[in-house]
């Protein structure tokens, strides 16, 4: 009965863990060295905004999942990519070595791919990332001039002047005040924008740690529902403002 018990409470952690879409389909997208991966597309396929969404790093999880059927909600066409391949973390080990096996260029050519599938219509497009994920998310604003709003939550951010006056679009960034070198670097971010003369916008949320909406991350005892909700709210206001 024992043993019954703790394979029924394993399988059950099992699919808790695994993320779940809604509406989603999985798309099969090439990138320019002709690498072939999987996208998850939620949302109109005639919306006049689209989202590519880069997950943190954990991969694929419930938490992206919702948000993507948020942005899907929100009436927006969402891509979201899968830098993993299929793989996902659950504890920081697991995340961390996904994350050192993943190849730069790669994540870069996935990201601009998925740029390229919402150029199937004409829409504006934003691009979205979260903690690992919006460095990759940030230097694809920077390359793509199709991009007009960047949102990063808790990630790297580039403080170049020069580089930032490549941003077509305003940037928004959120993060954690307790969030070490990231909440340090938010005023940095904020004077090179200016010295730029991007747009940018910085939300620090007071008490916060990092990846304060991922409930995985330190194994949830700095989550915090009512900051992420806050933060979700934000960002869909900065849409609605940027790209309306």
């Amino acid at each position: 009965m024992k043993s019954l018990v703790h394979r029924s409470l394993a399988a059950l952690t099992l699919l808790v863990a695994l993320p779940c879409f809604g509406n989603a389909t999985v798309q099969t997208l090439q990138t320019a060295s002709a690498h072939k991966f999987s996208a998850y597309v939620d949302g109109p396929r005639d919306a006049g905004v689209g989202i590519v969404l880069v997950h943190d790093w954990f991969g694929v999880t419930p938490a992206y999942s919702q948000a993507v059927e948020r942005l899907a909600r929100d009436g927006y066409r969402v891509v979201a990519v899968d830098l993993y391949d299929g793989h996902h973390g659950a504890t920081h080990d697991e995340a961390g070595a996904l994350m050192k096996a993943v190849d730069a260029g790669q994540a870069s050519e996935k990201v601009d791919a998925a740029i390229k599938s919402l150029g199937d219509r004409p829409r504006k497009i934003a691009v979205m990332g979260f903690s690992m994920g919006a460095k990759f998310a940030f230097a694809a604003a920077l390359r793509n001039k199709t991009v007009g709003a960047t949102l990063i939550w808790y990630g790297e951010t580039v403080n170049d002047p020069a580089s930032l006056a490549t941003l077509s679009g305003p940037a928004l960034l959120v993060v954690g005040s307790k969030d070490g070198s990231a909440a340090d670097n938010a005023a940095a971010f904020s004077k090179a924008a200016d010295a730029a003369g991007a747009k940018a916008e910085i939300h620090i949320y007071p008490g916060e740690e990092h990846a304060f909406a991922q409930p995985l991350f330190n194994q949830g005892k700095t989550y915090d529902a009512v900051a992420a909700e806050s933060a979700w709210r934000l960002s869909e206001d900065f849409l609605k403002r940027n790209l309306p």
